[in-house]
């Protein structure tokens, strides 16, 4: 006998097919044709990691940027933007709640519950360029992190990659995190970001901007390793190497966009 009481089928689960190219309505529920649905999807190649390594002057020892730009790697204002294209691959962060369970509150059930919600560390994989400035720059980020100062030293620590600090008495001391910890960016958008690419921007309609993109911002980010980066003679590819970061939290902006894009949009 079929269950008719209040509860039963709920909630609903609607249609249960989609057709291709039409819409189609059941139960109340309307919903548009598969080929409009899955037009759609969001694509793994289009996006941008921003480092925001910009030099605002001050002194190296206590500053950053100021510790790169005195390092030779970002000393050339008008190239400091070419490092964010150097990124191959990046990981999307995302969040794990530590759960504790309940016990005997209810006889036969275990209940659980969030308590702490823990941030995993995020990877960026980079392209080396033939200056090895890519390398340089987080070699000396960490440097900068934890810098190595001689023992007899009236001066501050060296930011060009320690490399006259050979001695046996050289030691290490931490930075004060507030000068080495940044903000770091991830934007996610789609082959259409440009409403009309065969259009000049700033033209009506063809602004960047003007279609939905997704922005992480990793608060209070720093590295924390880098990877080992193999060389062989048996067949040159491009050299890359993985930076893990640390990072507080992040926050997530949603850019709505002011013109809904094309469904099936031009590959340029």
């Amino acid at each position: 006998m079929a269950d008719t009481s209040p509860n039963a089928g709920y909630p609903l689960i609607g249609p249960l097919y989609l057709k291709m190219t039409e819409p189609r309505t059941e139960g109340g529920v309307s919903l548009p044709g598969a080929r409009d649905i899955f037009g759609e999807l969001s694509f793994t190649s289009q996006f941008k990691v921003c480092l925001h390594l910009v030099n605002q002057g001050g002194d190296p020892q206590s500053n950053l940027e100021s510790w790169l730009t005195a390092s030779n790697i970002t000393n050339d204002i008008s190239r400091n933007a070419e490092f964010d294209f150097f990124c191959a691959e990046a990981m999307l962060p995302g969040g794990t709640f530590n759960v504790t369970e309940e016990r005997g509150s209810r006889q036969g059930v275990t209940e659980a519950f969030p308590i702490q919600r823990v941030y995993q560390p995020f990877n960026i994989t980079l392209y080396i360029d033939n200056d090895y400035k890519i390398i340089r720059l987080f070699e000396e980020w960490m440097n900068f992190i934890n810098p190595l100062y001689e023992a007899d030293a009236v001066a501050g620590p060296s930011p060009i990659g320690q490399g006259n600090f050979k001695g046996r008495n050289e030691y290490f001391r931490m930075k004060y995190p507030d000068t080495y910890k940044r903000i770091i960016s991830v934007v996610k958008f789609e082959r259409n970001f440009i409403e009309k690419p065969e259009l000049s921007l700033g033209r009506a309609g063809n602004r960047l901007g003007s279609v939905p993109t997704i922005t992480y911002r990793m608060i209070d980010a720093f590295p924390t390793n880098i990877t080992a980066m193999p060389v062989s003679y048996e067949g040159s590819t491009i050299l890359k190497t993985t930076v893990e970061f640390n990072y507080s939290r992040y926050v997530i902006e949603k850019n709505q966009g002011t013109i809904r894009p094309s469904r099936f949009p031009t590959i340029f």
